[in-house]
């Protein structure tokens, strides 16, 4: 190949070259620029995807405080309720209720608990005129008839764990009462004797010997009981006990307007001084018994 075919050859070449240059050039900026914006892209998607982590996580963190919160709530109102439910207790003025039969008629009882082993009350008796009736009390064998009525304060202490099913108590027990003892004669059906003669008295009525009405008396006692359980709340209890009484003096009277003829009268004289010393002649310790049930609240 001569020297100038040479040069032609070189010369196209470097045109061509040059010619091609942009396109080359061209192609290598577009590929940068659609790798940065591939970047580009990748980048916005990654912080995309990092913005919905953190929201995901703060949802979840929203949800968590909310149980927090819903929780706090349940235990503060369950709280509330337990304190509501205490305040029920201790705003109960009673604990427990029961009724029984003993000497002084029919008790009534109203219970508060201190403890679990101790116990706080008040107690009504009530013995009706005619309920019952002690013979030989007096004398000549005439029936004797009492009336009670008391009220006073009660303390039980239990020997064993309220859950048991059988415990004994020891009780205590301070009455102020108002109570009489009598009986009455019919003067009218009654034979006296005067300087050997047999006489009678219609005119005379009715003869009432008693202990005096209006007097109050104060009657301690204490018992040792035993308590049975018959269910969770009804329970049977006996006690048996001693009590202080003292009944005083005797008193008497008539339902008629003029006084007794003098063979009638020292009669009735005899009849109260032999009732005074039979009353005298009892200790003033007597026994005390009780048998009823009790109810919880």
């Amino acid at each position: 190949m001569s020297k100038y075919k040479v040069y032609l050859l070189k010369i196209f070449t470097i045109t061509l070259l040059f010619s091609n240059f942009p396109e080359v050039l061209g192609s290598e900026e577009i590929k940068k620029e659609n790798a940065n914006e591939s970047d580009t892209k990748d980048w916005i998607e990654l912080l995309k995807e990092e913005i919905r982590e953190v929201d995901l996580k703060n949802n979840e963190n929203k949800k968590t405080r909310s149980v927090d919160i819903n929780e706090n709530e349940f235990k503060e109102e369950k709280s509330k309720v337990n304190l509501n439910k205490n305040e029920v207790k201790e705003k109960k003025i009673i604990d427990e209720i029961g009724s029984g039969l003993s000497e002084k008629g029919i008790n009534l009882d109203f219970m508060k608990n201190l403890t679990e082993k101790n116990k706080f009350g008040i107690r009504v008796n009530y013995l009706p005129e005619n309920f019952f009736t002690h013979k030989n009390i007096y004398v000549d064998g005439r029936n004797v008839k009492a009336k009670y009525f008391g009220m006073g304060m009660l303390y039980q202490y239990k020997f064993l764990p309220p859950e048991s099913r059988s415990n004994f108590y020891l009780q205590a027990n301070a009455d102020i009462s108002n109570f009489k003892v009598f009986h009455n004669i019919d003067l009218t059906k009654e034979t006296y004797s005067s300087n050997n003669l047999t006489l009678t008295c219609s005119a005379c009525g009715n003869l009432t010997i008693q202990t005096d009405p209006n007097k109050i008396y104060f009657v301690p006692s204490i018992s040792l009981g035993y308590k049975f359980k018959n269910t969770e709340k009804l329970t049977t209890n006996v006690s048996l006990g001693l009590q202080y009484i003292s009944p005083g003096k005797l008193e008497n009277f008539t339902d008629t307007e003029y006084p007794l003829p003098s063979y009638v009268q020292s009669r009735v004289d005899s009849w109260m001084k032999k009732t005074q010393d039979l009353i005298d002649s009892y200790s003033n310790i007597q026994p005390s018994i009780n048998i009823g049930i009790s109810y919880s609240f």
